[in-house]
């Protein structure tokens, strides 16, 4: 049987150990970059680099889509936050291990550290998308300013997979390689660096069920002119919000049922 009221208690001593989710999201990033001759610069780099070749190679072949280049980076950094945050949650209870065995902390720190040290990756990765922006020509929209809910979104579902991968690893930890070839599915069935347009109609009533179409829908729509307007946005904000909702959901069901079993497995 569930213990809601211990776990409640959990929920609320997350903000108490504010300090360490800072040094494990630091930890993160360090150790991410710190055999790098430019270090953190690939934070920036890395997404401009992916999109120089994307637009080399299919600039050509998506000739209709406005601002190709302005369209490919935005839905790269959108991604790549979604991407890191749940990859690095997926260890995040094995690679800590010895520290739950020996403190008693809420072990859900570890996978919302993963989730921040993704929201900050993605802040830095604006630097290269705006400059994108001024080199093509791309015209911000003023309802940029709600990007922050869009954000909100993709960070909440993406700490739902996030409980549920770095829960379910600690049984079964051919999960990990399992998530790799999923991911790697669900980025080419999001429109990333294609228009969800091209795709066949027997495709694209599918896309409905993508939570990153509505994300990436979304993010771009409120951010420059691609000709999305207001009620669909609308729709895309609802879609993303019911995914975000059922994620977080699903995941701290999983995570609250096998809580108290996680440190007899690592």
């Amino acid at each position: 049987m569930v213990d809601f009221s211990s776990s409640i208690a959990e929920f609320r001593q997350v903000f108490q150990y504010r300090e360490l989710i800072r040094n494990l999201v630091a930890r993160d990033l360090k150790v991410r970059y710190k055999r790098s001759a430019l270090g953190f610069v690939w934070v920036m780099l890395n997404p401009l680099l992916i999109m120089i070749v994307i637009y080399l190679v299919f600039s050509q072949v998506f000739k209709g889509v406005q601002n190709f280049a302005a369209y490919v980076i935005s839905g790269l950094i959108l991604w790549s936050m979604f991407s890191h945050s749940t990859s690095a949650a997926t260890n995040s209870f094995l690679a800590n291990g010895g520290l739950l065995k020996k403190i008693a902390v809420p072990k859900i720190i570890f996978p919302i550290s993963s989730v921040i040290s993704g929201l900050i990756n993605f802040c830095f990765s604006l630097a290269p998308l705006f400059i994108i922006f001024l080199l093509t020509g791309a015209s911000l929209k003023p309802s940029g300013l709600l990007l922050p809910l869009c954000i909100a979104e993709v960070l909440i579902f993406s700490l739902g997979i996030a409980l549920i991968l770095s829960t379910v690893v600690v049984f079964f930890h051919d999960v990990v390689y399992i998530y790799e070839v999923l991911l790697l599915a669900w980025m080419y069935f999001s429109p990333i660096f294609y228009p969800a347009s091209i795709l066949p109609d027997s495709l694209r009533k599918w896309m409905q069920f993508n939570p990153f179409f509505h994300y990436l829908s979304l993010f771009r729509g409120l951010l420059y002119e691609m000709g999305i307007d207001g009620a669909a946005l609308g729709t895309h904000f609802l879609y993303g919000f019911f995914f975000a909702l059922f994620s977080l959901t699903v995941g701290v069901g999983v995570y609250i049922a096998n809580r108290k079993k996680i440190v007899l497995y690592l």
